[in-house]
Formats: C-alpha cells, structure tokens, sequence
C-alpha cells in the first residue's frame, strides 16, 4: 500500500500547517470558543477598549495599513472600523517563502458602548501602525453635578 502524497503541483510546507495550527490553538486557548472577533473573516487586528470617565478609547493594532485604507464610522451604540491591509508583491521567480505568519486582506471590526456616546465627537488618529479612535460619552450619560450653594443662617 501507498502512502499518501501531496500533488507536485501544491505548495506544502509542514511549518506553514504547523503555524496554521498555533494559530488556531492559540484562538481557542485565549478567546474561549467564540471567535467573534473574526466573525468569519481570516484576519482581524486585535483592538483594546477602554472606558474613560467622560468617553471611550479604541486602540486598534494594524501595523503596514495607511489611513487612506482605514473607515472609521459609528451608528448608536456601535462603533464600526474596516480596512484592508495589502498583501506585498508576489514572490520573485526562483525564491520560496520560507515562513508566512502575516495576514491580509480586509478587516471589519465593531464594539458596541454601554453608555450613550456623543456621534458627533468621534475622532480617529493613526500613529506608528496604531488606530486610537476616541468617542465622548453623551452628556445625559455623564450625569452633571449639582453646586450647593450656602444659604446665609442669620437670614432665615
């Protein structure tokens, strides 16, 4: 009996399933079962949430992506963030990759606010291959607080 061989025609590499692998492990093993942050896609930057006394910061990792290929957007509660991030040129005749880890293509990624966010004070900012998305808070969500003022006692 024969053992199985891949087809000549197929590139294969026993690291690259081996990293195909670590990825997916390291899916479970950190995001539990759901992998929502994907929601089906093969790639997704990972993205910190941070909830501040008067707003919100979004910090969202995608290093070789330019602003240009960044669309930031909200419609109450949910803040949307999609962008592609392009795969480089094809590799020159005679060369082989030896390892591929990096992934591209296009992203969708949306987290939803607890609190009611202000639509209109939404800005984005990108540095050194790092989105920083900042929403204010509502102003009913941030509540006001009250002067007491001081009443004269010898008038009373």
């Amino acid at each position: 009996m024969a053992g199985f061989q891949f087809p000549s025609d197929i590139p294969f590499s026993v690291q690259e399933l081996r990293n195909e692998f670590d990825r997916l492990v390291d899916r479970v093993w950190h995001g539990g079962l759901s992998t929502a942050p994907l929601d089906g896609q093969d790639w997704a930057p990972r993205m910190d949430v941070t909830e501040q006394t008067d707003g919100y910061l979004i910090r969202v990792e995608i290093p070789g992506i330019t602003p240009d290929d960044i669309e930031v957007s909200i419609l109450k509660p949910t803040l949307t963030i999609k962008g592609t991030k392009r795969a480089p040129e094809n590799v020159a005749e005679g060369n082989r990759i030896i390892r591929r880890e990096c992934r591209f293509g296009s992203f969708c990624r949306r987290t939803e606010f607890d609190a009611p966010v202000d639509e209109n004070s939404v800005s984005a900012n990108f540095k050194d291959g790092v989105l920083y998305v900042r929403v204010s808070k509502a102003q009913e969500a941030m509540g006001r607080k009250v002067k007491v003022a001081a009443e004269d006692s010898r008038h009373g």
